[in-house]
């Protein structure tokens, strides 16, 4: 009797013991919800110190990190693909569930890198070729990519050149940037300038029209060429960034030629310009949303922004963190997120206001967390639609 008795108490002490770790392990509330857990989120960045990067690191940081149960970890300033590797690594070591990137030195290389490893891995304020996407699609780890795709990047510089044509002007300086380096965002924003010109000026760029002058660009080694557009022309090119004397000098020259009306830059145009630009010249410039470019259209210095609002970020986080919680958002075909995603456009110093004032707040900002919930788990068609009404007054209403 004593053997069974003490038998018997043996038996009930597995099993108490057995629903003790039940619960420890799974079973309580706590464990069966996913936010009350912190994400760690690890960010790639190429750049640490321009306005438009502090403005996305402010959104992160100030605003979603206080209103969502996450933690980003951001890396150092990286410049090549061995130093996105390494923080890749570094990330992997912190325990980060998921990586943002917006650093493309290699990024096929940090998908496969992140895939190997079980880590999330999402493209920021950015896009992959047709041929990289068709690559990764499928890719269990791979979120996907949301951001101006390359159509989007010509339509902005098309646009801008355009609204200044629309005004009679016909005589342009531009900068275009890193074009030299080959960078597809600024040859294609470039190239829509000029196609512009071309249908104003009825005349073609070195036998190119349209989306042709892409072409026509890349095998000129990203160079662009001055020279009459028809009715139109241009009278001052300027590229690359080696912020030396000679490179100052060539920008201060383009700014003051008298044959020249209007300057039109892929980006940095405040930086590369707006020093050097005499009153009564236009400026556009595709960039971000700041107090330095707010004060710059005040003054009449700055006349066209197409810029990236700082919330843009939004969507792209809120996939991530739902690939994480276990309710990816995927295609019907079960492929990764490629959306595209455009600019706030402003003409004006009280347009430039408004759209700063809702693009620098860290409590109120165009995406909210109330907003970003509706993303978690959505349907891809729901997501794709909340995308593409990025216009301030699509995002206000």
């Amino acid at each position: 009797m004593k053997s069974f008795r003490k038998f018997f108490v043996l038996c009930l002490s597995f099993v108490m013991m057995l629903t003790l770790t039940a619960c420890s392990s799974g079973g309580g509330s706590a464990d069966a919800d996913p936010t009350q857990k912190t994400v760690k989120i690890g960010v790639l960045v190429s750049d640490t110190t321009s306005a438009e990067a502090l403005s996305f690191r402010s959104y992160y940081e100030k605003y979603i990190q206080s209103v969502y149960n996450v933690e980003f970890m951001y890396s150092d300033e990286l410049t090549d693909a061995a130093a996105e590797q390494s923080a890749i690594d570094n990330f992997i070591a912190n325990n980060c569930q998921a990586i943002i990137s917006f650093a493309s030195s290699d990024r096929p290389a940090q998908i496969e890198k992140c895939e190997q490893e079980g880590v999330y891995y999402a493209v920021a304020t950015g896009t992959l070729t047709d041929d990289q996407y068709e690559q990764f699609k499928s890719y269990s780890h791979y979120v996907g990519a949301i951001g101006p795709d390359l159509a989007a990047e010509y339509q902005a510089g098309y646009d801008m050149a355009k609204h200044f044509l629309d005004q009679g002007y016909t005589k342009f300086g531009m900068f275009t940037g890193a074009s030299v380096y080959f960078t597809e965002m600024h040859i294609y924003r470039a190239a829509g300038m000029l196609a512009a010109m071309c249908e104003a000026g009825k005349g073609d760029y070195s036998g190119a029209t349209g989306y042709d002058i892409v072409g026509k660009i890349m095998a000129d080694g990203g160079n662009v060429s001055t020279g009459k557009i028809g009715s139109v022309e241009v009278n001052g090119v300027v590229s690359g960034y080696d912020f030396d004397d000679a490179w100052f000098g060539k920008l201060a020259a383009v700014a003051n030629d008298p044959n020249v009306d209007v300057l039109l830059a892929v980006g940095s145009g405040q930086t590369a310009f707006a020093g050097f630009k005499p009153e009564g010249k236009m400026l556009g410039d595709i960039d971000c949303y700041t107090a330095d470019s707010v004060a710059l259209m005040e003054s009449g210095t700055l006349n066209y922004l197409a810029g990236k609002f700082s919330a843009s970020i939004g969507p792209i986080f809120a996939a991530t963190l739902s690939a994480v919680y276990g309710k990816p958002v995927r295609t019907a075909e079960g492929n990764a997120l490629a959306l595209s995603q455009g600019y706030w456009i402003a003409t004006d110093a009280e347009m430039a206001k408004k759209y700063f004032e809702v693009d620098s707040s860290t409590t109120n900002p165009a995406y909210t967390k109330e907003k970003l919930d509706t993303l978690i788990g959505a349907s891809y068609d729901d997501f794709a639609k909340f995308v593409a009404a990025y216009s301030f007054e699509e995002i206000q209403k």
